[in-house]
């Protein structure tokens, strides 16, 4: 990798602005990039996170707002909060309420490691394909747990790095295709050279849980995805 992308995957202080730069192409490039595929795990995280009527959901690293749009649309909690550092991609997600509003929804700017939210907030805390992207997994984590009502569940989900043999083209497409489909259709090669990155680099399943059960919560479970590109995992605050 570059080593322009290599400091951006160590220090994720510019990832806020990478995302602005890309935020216009950003789910077009989502569905192109995973066939589509981005669709059915959201719809699997909302299921995973058995959200009851009336609920409050916080989305965290919300993006253009999809997984809070899928729980305002599958679900019948009382308010989604999406909340993303990223002032471009909010935008975004601003104009898909406007031209199909959705009341319960919230877009709000902030930042993960310093939530804008009261201890025990909340029923349900989400968090898409933001995890890696954090400066500090333990402290988002922490941070997000703190935010949960006793009894609220603590729902991530986020792409494995590549293992084993049978994953042999997983690790091709992420070292080549990815990075190159990317830039030809965002026009930003950082952009999806750090995507590749941060996949590769980030943590497995195992030490996910581990950093789930650390922040207090408890009956961790994880779900691989797509034959292990990607896995749901969920917590229960104590």
């Amino acid at each position: 990798m570059p080593n322009d992308v290599d400091a951006l995957v160590s220090d994720k202080s510019r990832t806020p602005r990478m995302f602005t730069a890309i935020a216009r192409r950003y789910d077009l490039l989502n569905h192109v990039l995973s066939f589509n595929v981005d669709r059915s795990w959201r719809r699997a995280l909302v299921a995973y996170a058995r959200a009851h009527v009336g609920e409050r959901v916080l989305d965290v690293a919300t993006g253009t707002g999809d997984v809070a749009i899928a729980f305002a649309q599958r679900t019948r909690v009382a308010a989604v909060v999406g909340l993303d550092p990223s002032d471009g991609m909010l935008a975004v997600g601003h104009e898909k309420l406007a031209a199909a509003p959705q009341p319960r929804i919230h877009l709000v700017m902030g930042d993960a490691l310093a939530l804008p939210l009261a201890d025990a907030s909340v029923d349900v805390v989400s968090i898409a394909f933001g995890l890696r992207n954090l400066p500090d997994y333990d402290a988002g984590v922490r941070e997000m747990a703190r935010v949960l009502k006793p009894g609220g569940r603590m729902v991530v989900l986020e792409f494995l790095p590549p293992q084993g043999a049978a994953l042999l083209a997983y690790r091709v497409y992420l070292g080549a295709v990815l990075p190159i489909a990317g830039r030809a259709i965002s026009g930003s090669r950082e952009a999806y050279g750090y995507l590749s990155a941060s996949i590769r680099q980030f943590m497995p399943a195992d030490e996910v849980r581990e950093l789930l059960a650390t922040a207090g919560l408890r009956r961790v479970e994880s779900r691989r995805l797509s034959g292990g590109i990607a896995s749901l995992y969920r917590g229960v605050k104590s």
